[in-house]
């Protein structure tokens, strides 16, 4: 979970003026995840975890992996249990210290563009949704490139330009209890991309790097409802969403929101794109 996020993962068109300073990007963007991180961990934490099995699937074992963007740390744990040695980092100061205490290992705190490693130091570099929320995806794939080993993987997930079930849910409870909608950052149209698989293996190729696989990977995903609802109240823009209603309002949301399921949980059928390229060996 990356500190210069746009949005949040999953949420799909909620709101999306574009911006045109790149600081006051960064502001906005850093303003929607400070102290989210215990609610992100409730709640859209479960949802990326859906991807790690496509994400890690085949990294050669024995290799030295980088994480960006660890998040809870879950896709770290997951790599390390197959004899791998992995760095994880995080760019949120107190999602490091979340995902370093499920580990028992430190995060590092830092984020895309700036990596704090050496150039060539990986065999494998993965963003799991972390290209789609930074605010120079062209410079953050150049940056993944450019700690992986020559001949080595780097890998990436982000979320696709259809919104999601819990979006397009979100959005539905929303319209219904008469919402406003404040602006949400975006990512000028001159730094954004396509995101699907072939916009993603583009920046990927504009890098440098050689793609060789750029697809998509579904799962279900299953949620309580008081921990989805502790995201989306909490983090990213629908948090924002949420603070500024009134509490009328606030009050119609929770009310129609506890009606669609009664105590049962969500299951949402949900989509990401991937892809993985290799860092040429000339």
């Amino acid at each position: 979970m990356p500190g210069t996020a746009v949005g949040v993962a999953g949420s799909g068109e909620v709101g999306e003026p574009r911006l045109t300073s790149s600081s006051r990007f960064r502001t906005v963007a850093e303003s929607l995840w400070t102290g989210v991180a215990g609610a992100y961990a409730r709640s859209f934490a479960g949802l990326c975890a859906g991807a790690i099995p496509t994400v890690v699937a085949g990294l050669p074992r024995g290799g030295r992996v980088l994480d960006v963007g660890c998040g809870t740390g879950e896709l770290t744990e997951v790599v390390r249990a197959e004899a791998h040695e992995v760095v994880a980092v995080d760019p949120d100061p107190e999602m490091a210290d979340l995902a370093g205490s499920r580990l028992g290992q430190e995060v590092v705190v830092a984020g895309l563009p700036d990596l704090p490693f050496a150039d060539d130091g990986f065999d494998a570099v993965v963003a799991s949704f972390v290209l789609n929320h930074v605010d120079d995806p062209r410079a953050g794939a150049r940056e993944l490139g450019r700690v992986a080993a020559p001949g080595g993987f780097v890998r990436a997930s982000i979320w696709g330009s259809t919104p999601p079930p819990q979006a397009t849910m979100w959005n539905d409870l929303l319209d219904a209890a008469g919402a406003v909608r404040p602006p949400a950052p975006r990512l000028p149209a001159d730094r954004d991309f396509d995101r699907s698989p072939h916009g993603l293996a583009g920046i990927l190729g504009e890098a440098g790097l050689a793609v060789t696989h750029a697809g998509t990977a579904s799962w279900t995903w299953r949620v309580a409802p008081a921990d989805l609802w502790a995201g989306l109240t909490s983090v990213g823009n629908f948090g924002v969403l949420w603070r500024a209603q009134s509490a009328d309002v606030q009050a119609r949301l929770r009310a129609a929101y506890d009606a669609l399921r009664a105590g049962d949980d969500f299951t949402f059928d949900v989509e990401c794109v991937v892809a993985e390229a290799r860092v040429p060996r000339s």
